[in-house]
């Protein structure tokens, strides 16, 4: 029930959110939900729109949401991580790996990062689903952690 209020109020539509994470935010808003579910920080849309701010300020990310590293954003809160990428048959390592899944939409020219495990969608800050939307996995950004 907890993960769900999550979910609902970090979604790309949020109004609240700047224009450039409603646009292309997925990847920066896959990292939030990592955060949540191995520290328990719960973000509002202006915690988001301060990360943004302050990453973009120290380089890690670009105007357009654009992660130039992932890593150092999750240091930020103490998940100390290197991250690869894997092919889409790759499984993360339970309790070692977390996977944020890069995905082609079908019918559309962008792609899209959501959150999955063992290929279940966990969180897509576009709903897709909802929407109807078939996808294929491209490739999978693999994290190795601890915190």
């Amino acid at each position: 029930m907890y993960l769900k209020m999550f979910i609902e109020k970090i979604l790309q539509s949020n109004s609240e959110l700047f224009k450039d994470i409603q646009k292309s935010g997925c990847y920066f808003l896959s990292l939030h939900y990592w955060i949540f579910v191995l520290k328990g920080f719960d973000f509002t849309a202006k915690d988001v729109n301060l990360n943004y701010q302050r990453f973009l300020e120290l380089g890690y990310i670009r105007k357009d949401c654009y992660i130039l590293n992932p890593c150092k954003i999750l240091s930020c809160y103490k998940i100390f991580s290197k991250v690869r990428y894997e092919s889409p048959l790759y499984l993360p390592k339970a309790g070692r790996e977390f996977e944020i899944t890069e995905i082609k939409v079908k019918d559309r020219v962008f792609v899209h990062f959501l959150v999955m495990d063992n290929n279940k969608v966990l969180y897509d800050s576009l709903d897709l689903k909802s929407k109807g939307k078939k996808f294929q996995i491209t490739s999978k950004r693999i994290f190795n952690y601890f915190v």
